[in-house]
């Protein structure tokens, strides 16, 4: 909150140089890892969440889960039709205008780029991403 009232009044002022703040809520590093504080923080999570819980496999209530799987099996659906199209052949030739936006997304889709934007977008994030 300081930094933002400082900045605030640093535009207000027409003054070049941003305040430094030193942000004194930032927990000490060196003091968190001394073996007294971490046995402590580990009896918290042992007494809130018990002995058999596993933090990396906590995806809280299942929704992520299944987004992720939605999302998983919509790309390799995706990388299926995509492969159906021989994509420098039709860059080359000036092809790729004659596709529907849903058959550009097979491509953008299969290789983990941005499907958003009108067709002409898409059509240039192709061609970007095939070095055209």
């Amino acid at each position: 909150l300081q930094r933002h009232y400082a900045v605030l009044q640093a535009l207000a002022l027409d003054e070049d140089d941003m305040p430094e703040i030193n942000d004194e809520t930032l927990p000490d590093e060196e003091g968190m890892a001394r073996p007294g504080v971490v046995k402590a923080v580990e009896e918290f999570k042992l007494s809130v969440y018990g002995e058999n819980y596993d933090e990396e496999s906590d995806m809280g209530n299942g929704k992520a889960s299944d987004a992720s799987k939605k999302r998983k099996t919509a790309a390799e659906n995706a990388a299926k039709e995509s492969a159906n199209y021989n994509w420098p052949d039709l860059a080359d030739n000036g092809q790729l205008k004659d596709l529907t936006v849903t058959e550009l997304k097979y491509y953008l889709t299969a290789h983990n780029l941005p499907v958003t934007g009108k067709k002409e977008v898409l059509i240039s994030r192709i061609l970007t991403h095939l070095g055209k």
